[in-house]
């Protein structure tokens, strides 16, 4: 089938410059941290290089999944759901699962290493968007059609929440934000709610440490030998940025005071070198990429293609507003790194996977030629599903 349209460039200009500003950002965070480090060789661009080539296949991956027409992927949704969940569970296995940090998030060998989460994300976003396509009016009812739907991202979130609870949490805001979209019901997302706060609240009290940081998220600086340490050291970097920064590569924080300085906490970094306003302008470039991505859904005609662009920039809103959240101390620490910016290469691919999904999406904005056609003026729980499920 013939492409209606060139895909979006203005989304690909802002991916592609919010990727290379994260390889910069990487090196000059990581660089004091990989130079007094023997377990990294006392190698100052150790971080870049490593970076510099995740960078490189995530722009394959970008290329590739631009070329596969979108809705194939709806074939093989099944298939994404079983491959994720086994990968999940497989990462706990001790033996099987790399453990890195305390955390056991990882499978592989080497450098050769994936975060079954990252793909687990990916794979309810494909799900949801086949489910609404097809059982559009079913998402109503809140036993036969909304159900299927939550147990999904129930199951995915506990699983990947076991391994990390921000991005479990992260994966189930955006499941839920897809729901709604998809067209359920207020009240029943918010009977939800109210029980996974229910099950977030067990889950947080069953270790010690989880309790800690909590703690630490009222008062850090009561807790700053401990869980506090973090937040705190994350509050000065932001703080002595003041409005302007204290200008390229002369942070302090950086120096070995603020953990996960190239990771988690590289917004800490960002805000105490380039200040305010260059915190707002990264801010602004994720922003638009998501109203781009927003924008490419409301435009598509076709209901799978529609939730799907719909779905990943959700992913990467809900994954970068719990990032600055977590840096910011306006909720608790917890492990999610920052889109295109922080230091990792799953993340990286899958992120600019799912750009390619809306890239690819953008492309097609009516659809196959056997879909039904629907107003561009519709909002996102008002479309029509395409004629069949799956193909």
């Amino acid at each position: 089938m013939n492409r209606d349209n060139h895909p979006d460039w203005w989304l690909l200009l802002a991916a592609v410059a919010l990727l290379f500003l994260g390889v910069f950002v990487v090196f000059d965070s990581s660089y004091a941290r990989a130079a007094q480090s023997a377990a990294f060789g006392r190698d100052s661009f150790y971080f870049l290089k490593r970076q510099s080539l995740w960078a490189l296949l995530s722009l394959v991956a970008l290329a590739v999944v631009m070329r596969i027409p979108y809705w194939r992927l709806a074939r093989y949704w099944p298939v994404f759901l079983i491959v994720s969940m086994l990968a999940l569970v497989l990462v706990l296995i001790p033996g099987i699962g790399l453990e890195r940090n305390g955390s056991r998030r990882w499978l592989g060998y080497g450098m050769l290493t994936v975060q079954p989460s990252e793909f687990a994300k990916l794979a309810m976003v494909i799900f949801i968007a086949a489910y609404a396509a097809v059982r559009k009016a079913s998402v109503k009812d809140p036993v036969y059609g909304l159900a299927p739907i939550l147990l999904v991202v129930s199951v995915l979130g506990g699983l990947v929440a076991i391994e990390d609870l921000g991005t479990g949490a992260s994966l189930v805001f955006t499941g839920l934000l897809m729901t709604y979209l998809a067209g359920a019901r207020k009240r029943h997302l918010g009977a939800f709610c109210l029980a996974g706060l229910l099950a977030f609240v067990i889950f947080i009290s069953h270790k010690e440490y989880r309790l800690q940081r909590v703690k630490a998220f009222v008062n850090p600086w009561e807790y700053y030998d401990g869980a506090g340490y973090q937040p705190a050291q994350s509050l000065v970097a932001l703080g002595s940025g003041g409005l302007t920064g204290k200008g390229i590569a002369r942070g302090n924080q950086k120096l070995l005071y603020l953990p996960a300085e190239h990771t988690d906490y590289i917004f800490a970094t960002v805000g105490e070198e380039m200040g305010l306003i260059g915190s707002v302008a990264l801010l602004a470039g994720l922003c638009f990429l998501v109203i781009r991505g927003l924008t490419v859904a409301h435009r598509t005609n076709d209901r799978f293609g529609s939730m799907l662009a719909a779905g990943s920039s959700c992913m990467i809103a809900v994954q970068a507003v719990m990032n600055v959240a977590v840096v910011t101390s306006s909720i608790p620490a917890t492990g999610v790194p920052l889109p295109f910016i922080s230091y990792g290469g799953s993340a990286l691919v899958f992120t600019m996977v799912s750009v390619g999904i809306i890239l690819n999406v953008s492309q097609y904005p009516n659809g196959r030629a056997d879909s039904l056609r629907v107003s561009p003026e519709r909002t996102f729980s008002e479309r029509r599903r395409p004629a069949s499920f799956g193909t």
